[in-house]
Formats: structure tokens, C-alpha cells, sequence
């Protein structure tokens, strides 16, 4: 997925024709309800800095099994976010109850996979090819123009 995804972003995000919004796939219990918990409030401080936490917590998902709330607070602040901040959303209710709304809207969907990609409802599932992407897109994108 980061193969493809930086892909994406750099010849369809980045001129502002295509948009990435991330739904989380929680299928695999408290480690990911707490990457996901993680990635939302590096997001909350930074939206930039949500995509970046996100590639770290991929990069490195092996520890995430044995990751503990210190781990992900360090993770954070490794990554320059103020501790305090993070710790008081990490430990919100509001911030898990947002991250299992999101889950619940991607179940509804009939997303249970990972990586799937919706665009537009034409839904790719699997860590895919960048080309396979890039043909679906242009047509898309060329229907849309009037």
C-alpha cells in the first residue's frame, strides 16, 4: 500500500484532482483500535501529521501487537507532536467513539478488507498496482468533465 498510495498522492492529490480520505479497518482488536486512536490525534493536532503517523504505524505494524499506550505516546512525541495534547486525546472517549464511528461507516459500506480503495464507488481491493489505479482514475476524471 505505501508503494502505491505516494504514487497516487504525487500525480492526482497533489494537483487537487483526486482526494484521499481514510476510513479505518479495525479487524484485528485493540492493536488496531489503538493505532487507529493514534493516528486520529497526531491528525487533531496536525492533518499532516496524521498521514505521516500513519506510515509509521504501517512501517513498524509488527510492534503493534505488543505496543502499550507508552508506545504510542513516544511514537508521537518521536514525531514531534506536544505530548500533553496527544495524551489528552489518546485518552478521550471522544477520540475512540469518533475512530469506531468511522469503522462502522466502512462495515456499512461493505468495506471488511485491507487496503480497499473506493473511488467513487468503483472499489479496488489488495494492495494493487499503481497503473491498475491510474487507468480507473483517468477515466473517472474524464467522465466528471463537462
Amino acid at each position: 500500500m505505501l508503494g502505491t498510495e505516494p504514487e497516487i498522492i504525487k500525480n492526482y492529490v497533489e494537483d487537487g484532482r483526486v482526494k484521499i480520505v481514510f476510513f479505518p479497518v479495525i479487524n484485528h482488536g485493540n492493536p488496531s483500535v489503538y493505532s487507529t486512536v493514534t493516528a486520529h490525534c497526531a491528525g487533531a493536532q496536525d492533518p499532516a501529521q496524521f498521514w505521516q503517523m500513519h506510515n509509521v504505524l504501517f512501517e513498524n505494524q509488527r510492534d503493534l501487537w505488543a505496543a502499550s499506550r507508552d508506545y504510542f505516546v513516544n511514537t508521537a512525541v518521536t514525531l514531534g507532536l506536544d505530548q500533553a495534547a496527544f495524551e489528552t486525546c489518546y485518552d478521550s472517549p471522544e477520540a475512540l467513539a469518533e475512530v469506531m464511528a468511522l469503522d462502522s461507516i466502512r462495515r456499512d459500506r461493505g468495506v471488511f478488507g485491507q487496503p480497499t480503495f473506493d473511488a467513487n464507488g468503483l472499489i479496488f481491493a489488495g494492495a494493487l498496482p499503481f497503473d491498475q489505479f491510474s487507468v480507473a482514475l483517468d477515466s473517472q476524471l474524464a467522465e466528471a468533465v463537462p
